[in-house]
């Protein structure tokens, strides 16, 4: 017997979550048993503590409302924060959830230390891993990998500032680990990355490997979620579902629109790339609520720009896949 799938975005932060979808995707069913048993976790990502300095703030609203919410867990999709102890305070923060707590690395995280430092400093036990929780297999990946001469290298203390097309792969190791795992599991998947698996420029590097061992599974697969491009997309591709999750902080405008009126004075001598940034009203951040009869409800949140926004400033929105946006949206998706 046979079951479609289909992802619908139904509107942009949570108050559009009563509202009706459109499919925009369908695949073939993944034959398991049903419950009624439901699983619900938040999700936030480029938080950003080393490079803005209301960081503290944004991240204590997310975990103040996962608390309340009662989620089961919670996941980070990277660019965090650095392994330095003036960061202390604000992981000190994201310690104080009561429930489980997973990490994801991302490129930034790496700017000050190497991976091991940081799964150290975050209490992380791997780079990439999987874990079940109530009938969900999830599956978290590290692309933080340079590729030169056969040869793939760790990030480590900001050395992957180079030629940007030898950055953001996988190494092999862990694709044959991704191949291996995910067709060992019996169990609906979702996987987790800090870059995208699918997007064209700001994506991993050897993504169609990862495309190839997804599609040949992907009566299993949920969806995949990343962040690393600050942006509020969705992508469906030869039967999987790609979703970035933007930033929880800002939107970088880079050397051409700058600005200086986003935060108070003295912060702008403390913060050298402030005036590059755009920073949203609110923290930006999601929550999903998966059960085992094949629905799960992603509920974003809603902001504005801090003014000037980058449109007041002159910068243009960008084209297909990397639109900016001081939002991430709902969807609901069937498997």
């Amino acid at each position: 017997m046979g079951r479609r799938k289909f992802i619908g975005q139904i509107g942009a932060g949570m108050t559009a979550s009563l509202l009706p979808y459109t499919g925009l995707s369908f695949s073939p069913s993944y034959l398991r048993e049903t419950g009624a048993d439901i699983l619900r976790f938040g999700i936030v990502t480029d938080v950003h503590k080393d490079l803005i300095p209301d960081a503290n703030e944004r991240l204590e609203k997310f975990i103040d409302k996962a608390q309340r919410e009662n989620v089961d867990f919670i996941i980070q999709l990277g660019d965090f924060c650095m392994g330095d102890s003036k960061n202390n305070d604000f992981l000190s923060i994201w310690e104080s959830f009561k429930g489980l707590k997973y990490h994801v690395l991302g490129n930034h995280d790496m700017d000050k230390n190497s991976k091991r430092e940081m799964l150290d400093f975050w209490g992380m036990p791997k780079t990439y891993y999987s874990y079940d929780f109530q009938g969900i297999h999830f599956i978290v990946l590290d692309a933080n990998f340079l590729y030169q001469d056969g040869k793939f290298t760790d990030y480590d203390k900001a050395n992957f500032y180079v030629d940007s097309k030898i950055r953001t792969f996988i190494n092999e190791e862990q694709i044959e680990w991704f191949k291996g795992d995910l067709e060992e599991t019996k169990l609906p998947t979702i996987i987790f990355s800090h870059q995208s698996l699918w997007h064209y420029e700001w994506g991993v590097k050897n993504r169609l490997a990862l495309q190839r061992i997804m599609e040949s599974q992907s009566e299993k697969i949920i969806c995949c979620m990343n962040g690393h491009n600050h942006i509020d997309f969705h992508r469906h591709q030869n039967g999987i579902d790609y979703i970035e999750v933007n930033s929880m902080s800002y939107q970088w405008m880079g050397d051409k629109y700058t600005s200086t009126k986003h935060f108070p004075e003295q912060y702008y001598r403390e913060y050298g790339s402030l005036p590059h940034i755009a920073p949203y009203k609110d923290p930006l951040y999601a929550f999903a609520t998966v059960d085992l009869k094949g629905h799960m409800l992603i509920e974003g949140v809603k902001s504005d720009w801090v003014s000037p926004s980058p449109a007041e400033m002159g910068m243009p929105n960008g084209i297909y896949g990397l639109e900016y946006s001081a939002t991430m949206s709902d969807y609901k998706i069937k498997f």
